[in-house]
């Protein structure tokens, strides 16, 4: 008995072209999945990634000189099912090979093709994998092997019994690590390095309450944070700038050259900003009317060396906001004689 992968056909699925057909059609290689061997008819399931906000995904078959594209709507969790038959022309001629490429779908689907008696099944590999080395599929003898010469799989069957398979010939290459250390040192060798763009600043914390008068001062932790870098000396210089409007008081930053993190802790360089208090500002008597507006800082990395890749000079930058106490805690304090509870007649 024929054994066949059971999927629910997705009836709103036609094909754009009839047989016969050509255009050209591209498959976007940085989110492109392919079957790494395709013939005859089968399908594929998978889930939607949703890229730029399009749940749909399309999808290309072709053999020979046909192209043949459609599209298929993932259900309520996301997922794609899609037959590919003679009864939806989604197909190759029987004894014929092509090719399947399927945009918009995550990592992880996987398709099968029908033969006489069973269905071979497969993951689908990445388009930019195409193109990496191919091994050749081992022949023990007893077997058809079809292996396309630049294909990415061959398909094996077993006439006695009725079984095939897919194996995969592309060789799986190892994801190149992101740069860090020294230079100089064996972290830094055959890795990939960042650009200047993935550098960033982090406050902690960003928004700040400013202390009442007689209290200490509040701080702010302003983090350097790189992405693939190396450092080309043992110690990194970075150094920082705030910029805020003239009437924003109590903002001290007198060490403006950062310094490492305590260890254990992310980042390269930090930079502490205190806040003091500001009762001219503050204080609900003095009737301010900008005391309900928050006051913001901005930091900027003004200035870094020993690391590659260079920062952008005066565009990694931060923020954090700095706001008067609630009124109830303001007006605390701010008598400094209250009235007698205990008048007495003059």
């Amino acid at each position: 008995m024929k054994q066949i992968i059971p999927v629910a056909f997705i009836a709103g699925a036609v094909p754009a072209l009839l047989t016969g057909q050509t255009v050209i059609v591209d498959c976007p290689e940085e989110h492109c999945q392919v079957a790494p061997y395709f013939a005859g008819d089968g399908g594929f399931v998978g889930e939607s990634a949703g890229i730029d906000g399009e749940d749909e995904v399309s999808f290309i078959v072709i053999c020979g000189n046909a192209t043949v594209t459609s599209s298929v709507q993932p259900d309520s969790n996301g997922i794609v099912r899609q037959a590919l038959n003679n009864s939806n022309g989604l197909n190759c001629r029987e004894g014929t090979s092509g090719t399947l490429e399927i945009d918009n779908l995550k990592p992880g689907g996987w398709y099968w093709i029908n033969d006489d008696q069973n269905s071979a099944v497969s993951a689908l590999i990445p388009k930019d994998a195409v193109g990496n080395e191919k091994i050749t599929v081992t022949d023990p003898g007893g077997v058809t092997i079809d292996s396309p010469r630049d294909g990415a799989a061959a398909y094996v069957t077993h006439a006695p019994t009725g079984r095939v398979g897919i194996i995969p010939r592309v060789v799986p290459t190892r994801p190149i690590p992101g740069c860090s250390g020294r230079v100089d040192s064996d972290t830094a060798v055959d890795c990939h390095l960042g650009s200047p763009e993935g550098w960033r600043l982090t406050a902690s914390p960003s928004s700040v309450v400013r202390p009442q008068a007689g209290q200490q001062t509040r701080t702010v932790t302003v983090t350097l944070h790189g992405e693939n870098f190396v450092t080309t000396a043992d110690s990194v210089f970075g150094r920082g700038a705030i910029d805020h409007h003239l009437s924003v008081l109590g903002i001290l930053f007198n060490t403006t050259t950062g310094v490492a993190p305590p260890q254990g802790q992310a980042g390269l360089l930090e930079w502490e900003v205190e806040v003091a208090p500001d009762d001219d500002r503050c204080l609900p008597a003095n009737n301010d009317p900008d005391r309900g507006n928050a006051q913001t800082i901005t930091f900027t990395l003004a200035e870094l060396e020993g690391v590659i890749p260079d920062a952008p000079n005066d565009t990694v930058e931060t923020t954090f906001s700095v706001n008067c106490p609630a009124s109830s805690a303001a007006s605390q304090g701010a008598e400094l004689v209250p009235e007698n509870p205990f008048p007495v007649d003059e």
